[in-house]
């Protein structure tokens, strides 16, 4: 099964080509906390990257992009939006963390970017763009607009994003709460939850894979969900949005979907002969995967004459109806079969057998109206739908 990978975890590359440093005082105290502030649009985007460390992004009502840090040797915040005037505010930020052995300069800052062990606080517009990154350590980010996450062996938690959420950890979870537009999410063997998400727009798909981990969704209100795992069990609780499209795999763990007892959709299930679909909705099955067609209409009662009957003189009209004259009989012929030579052996195609590690049964079934539509394959797991 080929799950997706969410570009986060593989690493947010940060450009520093053709960058500004901002113009803010250096009167640090060693040993105390540092903090660099510079004007910023609402629409800023700022990228964050350290070696290890706790990443904090919350936003705020101010035109201002502001970063503190206990640990860190040196904060700079390099502009990339090229702007001379340093009084217009900065669209695109880089924020250099360096350590207490770093010293500042154009080849320290190259070398050294993405290399600091340092937890940083940061403070960002609320229509921000926020990218962060760290290989040890948990990220959290709050009331952004549009949140890139990702985490080596870290948890990545994300609270009130308004418009796109992405992000991947390969040891830790993923927790998504009260958030807006594409969502797309992955963890190797963390959980990722995801509590009360809905479209910004009407393309906005949630995408969530895991390897060994599960995946928990709760009143999700997106059109199109996919959610995919290795060995995890897949829960999805809440109501179905109407003509919303739902695809569940998993190899080896459970699906649950708990639904409100008026729920409609239909379902295509594939799943293992060893395993059961075990449902407390009142389903309507269709054994060959498609309804049946409409029963056959009963043939008129022939009419007088139609067997041969008499007609009234003059009488004229159509065969089958009455006073028409009867069809005429066609004779039959019997055909003789061919004489016996031997027996009849039909051509034989061998072709190589095919390996099937999973023996699957195909299930179509409707309940309600079917207003949705529910896509499941389980290879080694029960699905269960239950009523909430």
């Amino acid at each position: 099964m080929k799950l997706f990978v969410v570009s986060a975890v593989a690493g947010l590359i940060f450009s520093l080509a053709g960058s500004t440093p901002a113009n803010t005082p250096k009167t640090d105290v060693p040993g105390q906390k540092i903090e660099r502030s510079i004007p910023a649009d609402q629409q800023l985007t700022v990228t964050l990257c350290v070696a290890s460390g706790r990443l904090t992004v919350r936003g705020w009502d101010k035109n201002e992009l502001r970063v503190r840090s206990t640990d860190a040797g040196e904060i700079e915040l390099r502009r990339l939006d090229k702007v001379k005037d340093a009084s217009v505010p900065a669209s695109r930020v880089d924020v250099m963390v360096l350590d207490t052995t770093s010293k500042i300069s154009a080849k320290a800052v190259k070398v050294a970017d993405c290399q600091a062990l340092a937890d940083v606080d940061m403070d960002v517009p609320f229509g921000a763009t926020v990218q962060v990154q760290t290989r040890d350590g948990d990220i959290s980010i709050t009331g952004v607009s549009a949140a890139y996450a990702g985490s080596q062996n870290g948890n990545i938690e994300i609270v009130r994003a308004a418009k796109v959420v992405e992000a991947g950890s390969i040891g830790g979870s993923i927790s998504l709460r009260d958030s807006n537009g594409r969502i797309n999410l992955s963890s190797a063997g963390g959980i990722i939850e995801v509590v009360n998400v809905k479209p910004s727009s009407t393309d906005d798909a949630l995408e969530v894979g895991t390897v060994s981990g599960d995946i928990q969704l709760q009143h999700v209100s997106n059109p199109k969900v996919m959610a995919k795992t290795v060995n995890g069990t897949v829960t999805m609780t809440g109501p179905l949005v109407k003509s919303g499209n739902y695809t569940f795999t998993n190899m080896t763990g459970d699906i649950v979907l708990a639904l409100p007892h008026d729920a409609s959709f239909q379902l295509n299930a594939k799943v293992s002969e060893k395993r059961d679909i075990v449902s407390d909705f009142q389903l309507k099955y269709f054994a060959d995967g498609t309804p049946p067609p409409p029963p056959a209409k009963p043939a008129p009662a022939p009419g007088p004459g139609a067997q041969g009957g008499p007609v009234a003189p003059g009488a004229q009209g159509t065969p089958g109806k009455p006073g028409s004259p009867a069809p005429a009989k066609t004779p039959v012929v019997k055909v003789q079969p061919p004489p016996k030579t031997g027996p009849i052996i039909s051509p034989v195609i061998v072709d190589k057998p095919a390996i099937a590690p999973y023996v699957l049964r195909r299930v179509t079934a409707v309940c309600g109206s079917g207003d949705a539509t529910i896509s499941v394959a389980s290879f080694g797991g029960t699905v269960r739908l239950k009523k909430i």
